[in-house]
């Protein structure tokens, strides 16, 4: 063993800590940027006698089944990219035919 530790300062706890502090905090927060695909067992709302542990799996049957699965997303605002679309030719037909009248009248 060396009489010479390394130090570097930690952003988290804002002090100086040995690197082997740091480099242990950053391993175990780059394992949690994974998605995990486990779950807590959840019953199939389709086929209630089925339970998943795993999402992907549990989305392979419901796509197998023909459902859709839709979650929260509409109750936050989302809107489909169809509806968009019609709102974007909107918007862009409404720029043309001003950029035209401005055009003819001169402005």
């Amino acid at each position: 063993m060396s009489k010479y530790r390394l130090f570097q300062y930690c952003h988290v706890q804002q002090r100086v800590v040995p690197i082997e502090e740091v480099q242990k905090r950053v391993e175990s927060n780059a394992r949690d940027l994974f998605i995990q695909d486990e779950m807590e067992p959840t019953r199939n709302p389709l086929n209630p006698k089925e339970i998943y542990t795993s999402k992907s799996k549990l989305r392979a049957a419901y796509r197998a089944a023909g459902a859709v699965e839709v979650g929260d997303a509409y109750d936050k605002g989302y809107q489909s990219d169809r509806e968009n679309g019609s709102r974007e030719r909107e918007l862009v037909s409404k720029l043309k035919n001003t950029m035209i009248d401005r055009y003819r009248n001169g402005r």
